[in-house]
């Protein structure tokens, strides 16, 4: 197989075939030698030691810097361990741009991708109508008393009920510097924090610690998303409005099929309203405007129930009122 063949492969099989950035990142991370050993995942030591003609502490060394890299994932099913590449582009993302020893030509790349080439994927995903990665978690203290607040949309209770939590900077945050909204503050959890403790690139911390974190984070102004599912995931992320890989794609119609929203939905009190335009700075998709009577009003279709303008604002005039089933949210 050729040069470019091997990294163009490996691209397609994390959903970027026709990227021309991609490939290059691989090839700053990855010999091509190491490229064919990924192409050959899934697979266990013992396989890729007999196909590659090495034997095990040999293979096992390269298998240990592919993972200290961010390209490699451990599977333990029924006390077997086999090793597979990253599942997409977005796991590829994270998990290299966290390799501690990254070559400045790779960030570099990564920079450019993310302005250049990844916008074209929330304009496919929402076209076709794909299931979104993420979903928004909305502020709890804003949810109007009478809807009920399933466990797994409660950020508190999503981690005091993790087996383990650890935090890691956030890789949007860390390679786009558009802002400079707290970076430690991605809360990786059970088998993701089990990962970056084992990587090196996270901290473990307690329940305590991580309440902490997200309180720091609602008063930044940061959205909490995690993985479009019920349940506790592997990662609650704090996202800003203009380094995140799915938040700034919400204002747009034609990407926004990225991250599904809360089953919420911010509602203001006309009455209470003192047109003070707090809301309409801190909504993270313009979903807020004023209205021809001076009085601030929400944008039903772009709102994304995160909760951020009732925290905000300082009459206590917003609300969030359930709008969706708990259905909405995949099981």
């Amino acid at each position: 197989m050729g040069n470019a063949d091997l990294y163009q492969k490996l691209s397609k099989k994390i959903g970027t075939e026709n990227s021309v950035i991609i490939p290059q990142i691989w090839r700053t991370i990855c010999s091509e030698e190491e490229a064919e050993i990924l192409n050959a995942m899934p697979s266990t030591v013992g396989d890729l030691a007999e196909k590659f003609t090495k034997n095990i502490d040999e293979m096992n060394s390269i298998i240990h810097d592919l993972f200290i890299k961010g390209v490699v994932f451990e599977v333990i099913k029924e006390g077997e361990t086999r090793y597979r590449m990253p599942n997409h582009i977005i796991q590829f993302h994270d998990a290299t741009i966290l390799w501690k020893d990254a070559p400045r030509e790779m960030i570099d790349l990564w920079v450019e991708y993310m302005e250049e080439e990844f916008p074209q994927i929330p304009e496919m995903l929402t076209a076709i109508n794909y299931p979104p990665f993420f979903r928004v978690i909305p502020i709890n203290e804003g949810i109007e008393a009478k809807s009920q607040v399933l466990p797994y949309e409660d950020a508190a209770k999503i981690v005091e009920e993790a087996n383990n939590i650890a935090v890691t900077d956030c890789t949007c945050r860390l390679i786009m510097k558009k802002c400079d909204k707290p970076l430690n503050v991605c809360l990786q959890l059970n088998k993701g924090a089990d990962y970056a403790i084992k990587r090196g690139t996270g901290r473990k911390i307690d329940v305590v610690e991580a309440r902490q974190i997200l309180r720091e984070c609602e008063e930044a102004g940061l959205v909490h998303t995690t993985e479009n599912r019920a349940g506790v995931g592997t990662v609650l992320c704090n996202c800003c409005e203009c380094c995140c890989e799915a938040i700034p794609y919400l204002k747009n119609p034609a990407t926004k099929g990225i991250v599904a929203p809360s089953r919420y939905r911010a509602s203001v009190d006309e009455e209470s309203c003192t047109s003070c335009g707090s809301c309409l700075d801190v909504c993270p998709v313009g979903a807020i405007s004023m209205t021809d009577d001076d009085i601030a009003g929400v944008d039903a279709d772009l709102c994304i129930g995160c909760g951020l303008c009732t925290n905000d604002c300082p009459v206590d005039a917003i609300i969030l009122v359930g709008v969706r089933e708990e259905s909405f949210i995949p099981s």
